[in-house]
């Protein structure tokens, strides 16, 4: 028997943060790893350097055998100068987040992404700020240090949780590294 349960045929849109809440009591974090890097290409930049931070869209994927949640997050930093945007070093990440099941539920992918929205880019958020530093330096650019995200501020205050597009991953996306496996 599966601990979790995704009603898919359910078209009731509505969240509560009760909704919320109930994944957040049936799932222990367990890991939050990088699974892919593009970056590129280099362009030298100053300590005049701006940045610019988006999230892709995110996807999940039950294991339903080991009752494991992933969460795949992806987000792109672009560093310029501020005199020549159009001339930019351009990184993309994706973060996979990975989540115990440890009681039974049934929830509908809008539950799902609300809990995403709420609580896990919060809790890989310190992770992805530490990759970028690090990769920034990496690349012979000042190092990134982004700042706190904030739930009334970007990149979340443009975006209703339940307009949101968080779909389940299919087999063309990798969730599986060969160098980092869960």
């Amino acid at each position: 028997m599966s601990l979790l349960n995704i009603l898919h045929e359910v078209t009731d849109q509505s969240v509560s943060p009760e909704d919320v809440a109930s994944v957040v009591a049936v799932t222990e974090p367990i890991e939050i790893r990088l699974d892919e890097v593009h970056a590129g290409p280099v362009v030298s930049a100053r300590t005049e350097m701006q940045v610019s931070l988006g999230k892709g869209e995110p996807g999940y994927a039950y294991l339903d055998d080991e009752e494991v949640l992933l969460v795949r997050l992806e987000h792109n930093l672009s560093c310029f100068e501020s005199s020549n945007p159009t001339a930019a070093t351009e990184i993309s990440a994706h973060h996979i987040a990975a989540f115990k099941v440890v009681g039974e539920i049934d929830v509908t992918p809008a539950v799902l992404a609300a809990w995403i929205e709420t609580n896990v880019y919060f809790i890989a958020y310190p992770y992805v700020r530490q990759f970028f530093t690090q990769i920034t330096s990496s690349l012979g650019l000042p190092p990134v240090v982004l700042g706190y995200i904030k739930r009334a501020d970007w990149p979340f205050a443009d975006q209703d949780v339940d307009d949101q597009v968080t779909k389940p991953l299919d087999g063309s996306q990798s969730l599986e590294s060969d160098k980092s496996p869960l």
